[in-house]
């Protein structure tokens, strides 16, 4: 039994989206292997600033998507998308291959198609651009899913076997504890329920602009955060630790890119007013 669940995790690693990047300017490459580690079910395997080296991997690796750079000196990524689909033919890993374009070239939008590309789009580009790629990628990869077409859909349904199963919002979900291999979603500090499913499994399937690790035993919802320390992080009256400075740093960049400094004021002498006496009169007609 303990050799038919660990191939069955084995076999369920093995339905991430294979993703490779390929561009001149290694600070590029460092944002999209950010970005790929932040979307649920992708994983960087293969990444380089160097188009000879990434030919001679696509001869043999496992690769769903490429994030292609066009302006690229000796080989540009024009001169590597007509070679693909002789790749394709001899290596089997590549052969539902999806490439997103990304250029500071907007002249050579139009060729992009020629090739049948996923997606392109310009850099510099914001995270947003980012994910309308991706949803393109999954469409033509898996087909669109329920998920896809309203983030409302974004669910668990818990319960025993042969047993009625009972509806779990992401919204509701304040924070995920490794138990071995079990998990316990804890709804608030007093009630959770428990799964049979591994931490890391259960992490793979929540979306990750939602949710973050700060352990090795707990993730936590975002939106529940109420209060940090170096050491601790908050969720209304839950005080959880944080793990080893630097280990998780999408936790980490997630509080340093919200971090405003001030403090909180109460008094009895300041009250925000009305000064009629300041504006213009404006008649409404």
């Amino acid at each position: 039994m303990e050799t038919i669940k660990r191939l069955l995790k084995q076999e369920k690693r093995l339905k991430k989206i294979r993703v490779g990047i390929l561009d001149d300017d290694p600070e590029m490459v460092e944002e999209l292997k950010e970005y790929v580690d932040l979307t649920v079910n992708f994983e960087c395997v293969f990444s380089s600033t160097n188009p000879k080296e990434t030919l001679m991997a696509l001869r043999t690796i496992k690769l769903d998507v490429l994030f292609l750079d066009i302006e690229m000196p000796v080989i540009s990524g024009l001169d590597i998308l007509p070679q693909l689909e002789d790749l394709k033919l001899r290596n089997p890993g590549i052969a539902n291959l999806q490439v997103v374009v990304c250029s500071t070239n907007g002249n050579v939008g139009d060729k992009m198609f020629l090739y049948g590309v996923a997606d392109y789009f310009l850099k510099p580009f914001e995270m947003d651009r980012y994910w309308r790629a991706i949803k393109n990628v999954k469409t033509k990869l898996m087909g669109l899913g329920l998920n896809d077409l309203d983030e409302k859909n974004n669910c668990f349904f818990y319960g025993r076997r042969g047993k009625e199963r009972q509806r779990l919002q992401f919204d509701d979900i304040i924070c995920i504890e490794a138990k071995n291999e079990q998990s316990w979603i804890w709804l608030d500090d007093k009630t959770f329920i428990e799964i049979n499913e591994s931490f890391g499994d259960i992490l793979t399937r929540l979306p990750k602009s939602k949710f973050a690790q700060i352990h090795r035993s707990f993730a936590v919802s975002l939106n529940h955060v109420t209060g940090i320390t170096a050491k601790h992080v908050y969720l209304s009256e839950i005080e959880l630790s944080r793990g080893e400075k630097g280990k998780y740093k999408y936790f980490d960049k997630w509080i340093e890119d919200n971090v405003i400094t001030g403090y909180l004021n109460t008094s009895s002498e300041v009250r925000l007013k009305a000064r009629d006496d300041h504006e213009p009169n404006v008649e409404i007609g």
